[in-house]
């Protein structure tokens, strides 16, 4: 009787409660210290990714653009760094500099949420460009923008969140496998500063 009792009661009911709210939270928590993560660059082989790619740096001059500047490896608050650095102009239809990485194997967009990186910058608006198979022409690419601050910070960018540049390719970046990804300071004047210490997939 008193077992049956006990199991009509109020406090077997909230024993109940709580031992499953218990099982979910330390499954959700399971979950989360698993989180998928690829890191493609944190400079432990400087100027080299995960992938043994190198980064190249290039101007909207391949274009006939007239903005200038440079990458080079540095080390900003003790972080190890590519400093990337140029006055960006939009004159004789230019307007970027850029920082870009093939990426060989491709990523696909189904096994990862987004791109993280971390970033130093002087406050002003930077994006990442990413390249599929279906973006072809120069001017296709898929945007995620973000802005910098004069400290150290991270970005997460989910792949939902990437604009399409152009209206002859697909509107969903997901689905797709990256070939290639790019940090980018354009589409208006202005002096790029901008350090990026690690870049990943989450």
């Amino acid at each position: 009787m008193f077992l049956l009792h006990f199991l009509k009661s109020n406090l077997f009911k909230k024993l109940l409660f709580y031992s499953i709210f218990l099982v979910f939270f330390n499954n959700f928590s399971v979950i989360n210290a698993q989180e998928n993560k690829m890191i493609l660059d944190d400079l432990s082989t400087p100027g080299v990714t995960s992938q043994k790619q190198n980064w190249a740096f290039f101007t909207d001059g391949v274009m006939g653009g007239l903005s200038q500047g440079k990458a080079v490896i540095s080390s900003v608050g003790n972080e190890n760094c590519y400093h990337m650095t140029g006055n960006v102009t939009t004159e004789n239809n230019g307007g970027f500099i850029q920082i870009r990485n093939q990426l060989k194997p491709t990523i696909s967009t189904k096994k990862f949420s987004g791109i993280y990186l971390k970033v130093y910058g002087n406050n002003e608006n930077y994006s990442i460009h990413l390249r599929t198979a279906l973006t072809m022409a120069p001017w296709q690419y898929y945007k995620y923008s973000f802005t910098t601050e004069k400290k150290w910070k991270e970005i997460r960018a989910p792949f939902n969140e990437f604009k399409k540049s152009n209206a002859y390719q697909p509107s969903a970046l997901v689905g797709q496998n990256i070939k290639s990804i790019g940090l980018v300071a354009g589409f208006k004047d202005f002096d790029a500063d901008i350090c990026l210490s690690e870049i990943g997939f989450y």
